[in-house]
């Protein structure tokens, strides 16, 4: 029984010993050297997860719709009783372009009706996608193929 005051004596006279050395350079160099390399790995290991595989795909995803110039297939200058052909005038306008603006007035095929108010209709294609466009007389059409939208 006389082992444990024994032992708390060594204990108690080592203390400010091992105080000491967690004071020295090379203790507090070497928990520091420890603190770094723990942390990079760390990181490392972060990093390394973070690079997993890559977020599956959706299921299904539309091809992307091929675009292009302008190509107006129809043109309708008119009022709801009466209307011309303004695919001709449109197209002079806006034919091979990616944009247009076309100024809608009698210019385009004459004054189909005297007096009504007048629309422009247009279609036109995009590549492989189909867009309308419409206005009404003396303002302007936007035909636009620099997006699918």
């Amino acid at each position: 029984m006389r082992i444990a005051p024994l032992l708390a004596a060594v204990l108690l006279a080592a203390l400010p010993a091992m105080a000491q050395d967690r004071d020295s350079y090379e203790y507090r160099e070497g928990y520091r050297r420890g603190y770094d390399d723990g942390f990079a790995a760390g990181y490392r290991k972060a990093l390394e997860e973070g690079r997993g595989a890559p977020p599956p795909a959706p299921a299904y995803a539309p091809p992307p719709a091929r675009l292009g110039p302008i190509r107006v297939t129809r043109a309708l200058y008119g009022s709801t009783s009466r209307s011309c052909d303004a695919t001709r005038y449109v197209k002079g306008q806006a034919e091979g372009r990616i944009n247009a603006t076309v100024n809608v007035s009698n210019d385009m095929c004459g004054d189909p009706a005297k007096g009504e108010r007048k629309q422009l209709e247009v279609t036109f294609r995009c590549g492989d996608i189909t867009k309308t466009a419409s206005g009404y007389e003396h303002r302007s059409v936007y035909l636009d193929c620099s997006t699918a939208n």
